[in-house]
């Protein structure tokens, strides 16, 4: 339950989040959101609202569920209740997942490293759904929560995933040369208009992006990038999220290998105190089996 803290703070605050236009991409001055808000509320544009929205709504509630999957006395108690709230959390975890990719050519710049790291957790993850499916279809209780811890451990590295995130950008921020990403136009035109408070202001940043200077606010320019220098410290919201474009696709590498080596490690303990537990469960649930069907067949 230790482990699940983090993931319930994670999702409580991205609840917040579900509602895109106004809670996620509401008054969002000087914040570090303003630049991939430009793509979550755009007029044309709207697959990436629907996939955010559809992600949200399916994976935040399926965390919740899975947290509750893994309380030994609520497993023992209520086994009903353990059944169908695991079939709902697989069920929505799959949307979730699904419509992850859609949104990843404009996740944090939509490198390569962001998407092949992003694409890689979703694949893993859903095949470690669909095992603890089928297994515990067909009744395989300890494969199954096995299949399941993998699942939600492995998806847990989000959180992980934004602490690394924070130390690399910090990384790049302090240690030289500099280095610099390239954002598109609409991003950045979206952080200077939301960032700085004068028109003089707004003057100065277009001149260190001459390539996108002379763009209309409703231009669509998505295909011109300006060179951003990357630093968390820089008072320019143009700057922090450049360095967290830098960031975030080795971040995200970092925190799958440690969930993936740290699940695994887990799971192979001899004498665990979390697989005695789920032993003990399968001990209890196969007894109640063998005794319902003796009694089934005494009456």
């Amino acid at each position: 339950l230790a482990l699940s803290i983090p993931f319930i703070i994670f999702i409580a605050a991205s609840s917040p989040h579900l509602d895109v236009a106004n809670g996620l991409c509401g008054p969002h001055k000087n914040t570090l959101r303003a630049g991939q808000c430009y793509w979550y509320t755009h007029p044309i544009l709207k697959r990436y609202n629907l996939s955010l929205s559809i992600h949200l709504a399916a994976i935040l509630p399926a965390g919740l569920l899975a947290i509750l999957q893994f309380i030994p006395k609520l497993r023992q108690r209520c086994p009903a209740f353990h059944r169908w709230a695991g079939r709902l959390s697989l069920c929505l975890s799959i949307p979730g997942i699904l419509s992850v990719p859609f949104l990843l050519d404009r996740s944090f710049g939509g490198g390569l490293d962001t998407r092949s790291s992003a694409t890689l957790l979703c694949g893993i993850t859903l095949w470690a759904v669909i095992k603890a499916w089928t297994s515990a279809r067909a009744r395989k209780f300890e494969e199954h929560r096995r299949w399941a811890t993998r699942a939600w451990m492995w998806l847990g590295c989000i959180v992980t995933h934004r602490a690394v995130m924070g130390m690399f950008a910090m990384y790049v921020s302090l240690a030289g040369p500099k280095l610099a990403a390239s954002i598109p136009c609409p991003e950045v035109w979206n952080m200077v208009d939301n960032g700085y408070e004068t028109g003089l202001d707004q003057y100065i940043a277009w001149s260190d992006y001459p390539t996108c200077s002379g763009m209309a606010a409703n231009g669509m320019m998505e295909e011109r990038y300006g060179l951003v220098y990357g630093d968390f410290l820089s008072s320019k919201p143009e700057e922090k999220v450049a360095a967290l474009h830098l960031a975030f696709g080795p971040a995200f590498w970092v925190a799958i290998l440690i969930h993936v080596a740290a699940t695994e490690i887990y799971l192979g303990r001899k004498g665990g105190k979390g697989l005695r537990s789920i032993r003990l469960d399968d001990a209890m649930e196969r007894t109640a089996q063998l005794v319902n069907g003796k009694g089934a067949k005494e009456s």
